[in-house]
């Protein structure tokens, strides 16, 4: 018969193993998420935006990590050239949440910013940031 102290560390252990390849799992998500095209051009809208960056208090601007449990809001589907994001921002004054939507063109697979808005906590003021003219259809 298998003593209890046994039963006890394999339990301990097995939790620990499924706790930490979790946690790699879901910072794999997120580090593949912020590698996207649309991530980063999304990103680069906004640093580019004198109107939201002034919002913020930027620079310094940083991001937190996205909430992979709200798939209506942060919902990515390469296959289909369609990505929404809720990405959190914080600047030296101020935080907020970037929502972007970013559609994907088939024959050529370059991703487009199509609406970019910082809503800003505690104020809430939205800033609707414009993309880039090259990046317009």
């Amino acid at each position: 018969m298998v003593s209890t102290e046994l039963l006890k560390r394999i339990a301990l252990y097995g939790g620990a193993l499924a706790l930490g390849s979790a946690f790699l799992m879901r910072n794999r998500i997120q580090t593949s998420l912020a590698a996207g095209e649309y991530y980063k051009k999304s990103m680069e809208a906004l640093s580019q935006d004198p109107t939201a960056m002034a919002a913020l208090g930027a620079p310094p601007l940083k991001t937190r990590h996205l909430d992979l449990g709200d798939t209506e809001v942060n919902n990515v589907q390469p296959h289909l050239g369609y990505a929404r994001l809720d990405i959190p921002v914080v600047g030296g004054r101020k935080k907020g949440t970037l929502r972007t939507n970013c559609t994907r063109d088939a024959a050529t697979g370059v991703w487009t910013v199509e609406k970019l808005e910082l809503f800003l906590e505690n104020t809430g003021q939205t800033v609707t940031i414009v993309p880039p003219s090259s990046e317009r259809r």
